[in-house]
């Protein structure tokens, strides 16, 4: 290697060296007044960049819980930088791995764990008056400026409420395979009062598509066999079809 060389690699590791040095010691609290967006918030901030936590984390005004996080060493030397969370709360929790782009547009979790009452989440993720037990295993959750691009894993959502239903509903399963292309997640029934067989396609941003065939489940109420005959299109055998999208 020449000394010219030596002299290049010596200059590189010195400044991953001082950006690691200045991220292990850079207030969390500062960190997250630069450069947190105007939606989240947080409080009682404590330690840095690297290693920390907060009392209170909200998204739109929204408590969500009590946040910790530690960066990964060997993502920050491949200039990477990716962390460890967890979300603790009074009814669940969500731990996983978050990983952010350069630039700060792309941001990719992984390993994401979680159980929550979807009646506490802020009604930026889940509309207001939908109540119900989701869990949550996704390999991978890919958000590009706010919309996720690429989704692999499974939830399940059980004892949903819907506003107007009186019925409670579920368990459901959303499956969302591991395949190219914009995320899909095929929906079934665990059992309950509605059979469900369908997907919920995200085309393109702030777009969705929900197609699923319902018919009646384990000991269906009459009144969801009546209810019934007024969703959808009759595809015969006691089964409507539904066809809903974010177009008008």
């Amino acid at each position: 290697m020449t000394l010219a060389a030596r002299r290049s690699v010596l200059v590189t590791a010195g400044v991953i060296a001082l950006l690691i040095g200045l991220m292990a010691t850079f207030p969390a609290r500062l960190a997250l007044s630069w450069f947190a967006p105007p939606e989240v918030r947080a409080w009682g901030v404590d330690g840095t960049v690297w290693r920390g936590r907060a009392t209170e984390l909200a998204l739109h005004e929204h408590g969500l819980g009590a946040l910790s996080w530690h960066a990964r060493p060997l993502r920050m030397l491949l200039l990477q930088p990716a962390w460890d969370f967890e979300l603790r709360r009074q009814d669940g929790y969500a731990r996983g791995r978050l990983g952010l782009s350069l630039f700060g547009n792309r941001q990719k979790i992984t390993d994401l764990d979680a159980s929550l009452s979807l009646d506490t989440l802020p009604p930026a993720v889940v509309p207001i008056g939908v109540a119900g037990q989701v869990r949550v295993a996704l390999q991978r959750l890919e958000i590009v400026q706010g919309w996720p691009v690429a989704i692999t894993g499974r939830a399940a959502v059980a004892n949903l409420d819907l506003p107007g239903v009186i019925l409670t509903l579920g368990p459901f399963e959303f499956l969302f395979p591991d395949q190219a292309g914009l995320p899909v997640a095929e929906i079934r029934s665990l059992g309950g009062p509605l059979e469900v067989d369908g997907r919920v396609e995200l085309p393109a941003r702030g777009r969705w598509l929900f197609n699923a065939d319902l018919g009646p489940g384990e000991n269906p109420p009459q009144e969801l066999v009546d209810g019934l005959l007024f969703v959808g299109e009759d595809i015969g055998g006691g089964r409507r079809r539904l066809v809903l999208s974010s177009e008008p």
